[in-house]
């Protein structure tokens, strides 16, 4: 997804989406939206949120002396976090009556933010603080989004370079040398350190190379500045997304697919025929979906660098090869490049076009959502007998599985 806006002035959307995540940035207010979630639509009061913030007031040992430590949290709500929460158009006050409740923004359909600021999550607090500071920035948020869609780290001249060629919307040979000079200096001093401290960039500083290393509970749409209800929409350009959508462009396929990752809660299914299509996006995302969210994973690809990548960060992940020539289009003259089956439930077929000069394909891809959508049953059906293989718990599955 391109963006056309500077750093600079940036879109009302943007500056938004900055403000929220950095109200985000606090284990305190998750935690007060949390329980304004499930207090929902009953409001409280300021001294009511106060409490939820004393460690061990709301216990069957609760201590009546920690009136103070009330207190000292009723402060910190009225004159920090109430603002903040304001400010991101989180909740609302009755000035009548002095109570707070949550609005109805649009953060409170997106599945990763209403897990994170659930009270009872098992999350580490500390790590999701540095994930939402980091992403409450507009160029650090492009930096994650270019870094996915690497094959491998770059150097950081080269990122400099592909942001100013996406902030002003022109082609990377016409950013001006000293352009290019101050977005590395802001780098290297201001957005590297926030990304490699919430664990999200692997920062060779000998080297000056970048790479991306992803965080379990950052979904791909924040690093598009768009919420989960809308990110399809945006890529498709569809007005009801109920159908079989359309995607052009290697980017737009890339951000769909590791997309698909990020939602396979119990089983995924995928293959890439291409070596050149397995992005470090793509394997973050792989990974956690095995090991972080102990989804069944079945990965079909050919390249050996990226089956040894598997088979030490993810060895839950079962390996198999692909076919490169399965499920030819003579048509249109185009092959499938990516497939990935997410749930049983959602879907994306990518084909490989036209090949550049750099030696990449761009890509175009259908997506389909819903147990019953045409191209969820059509993929469903074509692989039924691979299907059926893992259903039975087949021992060897790796080895039944080629296309």
């Amino acid at each position: 997804m391109t963006m056309t806006q500077s750093t600079d002035t940036g879109s009302i959307q943007e500056r938004s989406l900055n403000t929220l995540f950095d109200c985000l940035a606090s284990g305190n207010r998750r935690r007060l939206l949390g329980i304004l979630s499930e207090r929902a639509p009953h409001s409280l009061t300021q001294r009511d949120l106060a409490t939820y913030l004393v460690p061990g007031y709301h216990s069957d040992t609760e201590d009546r002396d920690s009136d103070a430590d009330v207190q000292q949290a009723l402060r910190a709500v009225h004159h920090t976090h109430l603002p903040k929460l304001e400010a991101a158009g989180l909740i609302e006050r009755d000035p009548d009556r002095e109570t707070m409740a949550i609005t109805d923004h649009l953060a409170f359909e997106d599945g990763g933010i209403v897990s994170a600021t659930d009270p009872d999550s098992d999350a580490d607090s500390a790590s999701l603080d540095r994930l939402f500071r980091a992403l409450a920035d507009i160029r650090r948020r492009t930096v994650l989004d270019v870094l996915s869609h690497q094959l491998s780290p770059i150097h950081t001249e080269t990122l400099a370079r592909e942001l100013g060629a996406r902030e002003r919307d022109i082609p990377e040979s016409e950013v001006p040398t000293d352009t290019v000079d101050e977005i590395l200096m802001d780098l290297t001093h201001v957005h590297l350190p926030h990304l490699v401290d919430a664990g999200l960039i692997a920062y060779d500083t000998d080297e000056q190379t970048v790479a991306y290393e992803g965080h379990p509970q950052l979904p791909v749409p924040w690093m598009h500045s768009v919420l989960q209800p809308e990110f399809r929409q945006s890529l498709t350009g569809e007005s009801d997304p109920d159908g079989i959508g359309e995607i052009e462009g290697r980017e737009q396929v890339i951000s769909f697919g590791q997309s698909l990752c990020d939602r396979a809660d119990e089983e995924l299914f995928c293959m890439f025929t291409d070596t050149q299509l397995l992005e470090a996006g793509c394997l973050t995302r792989i990974r956690d979906a095995a090991r972080e969210r102990d989804a069944d994973v079945y990965l079909g690809t050919r390249d050996p660098v990226v089956r040894e990548y598997i088979q030490e960060n993810a060895p839950e992940v079962i390996l198999w090869e692909p076919n490169t020539d399965w499920l030819n289009l003579p048509a249109a003259g185009d092959r499938v490049g990516r497939l990935l089956l997410a749930d049983r439930e959602a879907v994306m077929l990518g084909t490989l076009l036209d090949q550049g000069t750099d030696g990449v394909h761009d890509e175009q891809a259908m997506v389909g959502e819903g147990e019953h959508n045409t191209l969820v049953t059509t993929i469903c059906q074509l692989l039924r007998p691979h299907l059926e293989e893992i259903d039975n718990d087949t021992d060897d599955i790796a080895a039944r599985l080629p296309l």
